[in-house]
């Protein structure tokens, strides 16, 4: 495993909506989530007006909903 600078966790319900995708769109996300552990507000990245550190990113009709603390990010929602 490589060092990054960020440490990805995915919260269960994110884990749980990642299996539902297909394959292919899991692919994606994960590849997204591996970019994420490098910088976790690339340009394009919306913050989440209201709430602190919250970020939204949208790919292929897919919304990944997460959050970044210090060295850690919380993936918690993909819609």
């Amino acid at each position: 495993m490589t060092n990054t600078p960020y440490h990805v966790r995915i919260a269960p319900a994110a884990q749980r909506q990642i299996l539902a995708l297909s394959s292919k769109n899991q692919k994606t996300i994960i590849k997204l989530i591996e970019a994420l552990a490098i910088n976790p507000r690339p340009p394009g990245v919306n913050k989440i007006d209201g709430m602190t550190g919250l970020y939204s990113e949208d790919i292929n009709h897919q919304r990944l909903i997460y959050k970044v603390e210090e060295q850690e990010v919380l993936l918690l929602l993909i819609k």
